[in-house]
């Protein structure tokens, strides 16, 4: 019951496809872990170790979803369910098209810039994973048209205030990275950072600021047809601490509550100030 009054996430272990839905709390009246904000990537920029690619090409909803908050809805939909979308129409053999999207404060900004005071997140320790559901629901499928998931981070505020980027690297879902996916069916993302790196970020200050991940989008065979090729994800929630353990809804396990996604780290950092769980 308390989990979908608050905000929490296990920790230390693995989510599962069983009973989905209940085991975060629905994001969709705004209970998220970050601030509000989707950064649209539709440019290049070569920071954390990955060359991020984004593209103009195609059209992307994240004006609509940072609304609505459809990319943090924690139920498992039909195929009218997206989320955060990116999409393009094409007649073109070949044509590929990317672009990234930062989610949470401090976004477009480089590995190394200072975080601002006035940023605002939940600050929750020990993020370590992301997990979320991948569709390509709208894809033509046929004519070798697929959508794909290239990369994924967490961005953070390292114990100096610097902003880090880091790519999660060691797979925990179903879903493997630059996969082809169309149809209906949801593919489950998971995947955190390697065993070292969960240990620094476990071990020392760091704090979660939000994520950036990029999406692919491919047309890969001959012919004159318009094929309309989509990638959305759903579902984003985030996993903590150093273990990969199997997650199981119905035992006891030790979980971390979240507090309010909008509070400034000024706020945060100051003890005089009570601490706000996300409760929305």
């Amino acid at each position: 019951m308390a989990q979908k009054q608050i905000l929490t996430y296990p920790h230390g272990m693995k989510y599962e496809t069983r009973d989905w839905g209940n085991q975060v709390k629905n994001g969709h009246s705004g209970s998220i872990p970050c601030n509000n904000e989707i950064h649209v990537g539709n440019y290049q920029q070569s920071t954390g170790g990955v060359n991020w690619w984004g593209e103009s090409f195609g059209s992307d909803n994240a004006s609509h979803v940072n609304g609505t908050h459809d990319h943090w809805d924690q139920t498992w939909g039909g195929t009218s369910q997206k989320g955060l979308a990116y999409w393009m129409q094409t007649s073109t053999n070949g044509k590929q098209t990317a672009r990234w999207f930062d989610i949470g404060s401090e976004s477009g900004k480089t590995d190394g810039t200072y975080v601002n005071n006035n940023a605002r997140s939940s600050w929750l320790r020990e993020v370590t994973g992301v997990w979320f559901l991948f569709n390509s629901h709208d894809t033509t499928e046929t004519r070798d048209c697929y959508s794909r998931i290239e990369h994924v981070a967490i961005r953070y505020r390292d114990p100096s205030g610097y902003l880090r980027i880091k790519k999660v690297t060691q797979r925990l879902g179903d879903y493997t990275y630059n996969q082809g996916l169309r149809g209906s069916s949801k593919s489950m993302f998971g995947y955190c950072l390697s065993s070292s790196e969960r240990d620094t970020i476990c071990r020392n200050n760091w704090h979660f600021l939000g994520l950036r991940i990029q999406f692919q989008l491919r047309r890969g065979a001959n012919g004159t047809t318009t094929d309309y090729i989509q990638a959305g994800c759903t579902g984003l929630r985030l996993s903590l601490g150093t273990s990969t353990n199997n997650f199981n809804t119905y035992s006891s396990s030790k979980r971390a509550l979240v507090g309010r996604g909008n509070t400034t780290w000024s706020d945060y950092n100051n003890s005089t100030i009570n601490f706000q769980l996300e409760t929305r």
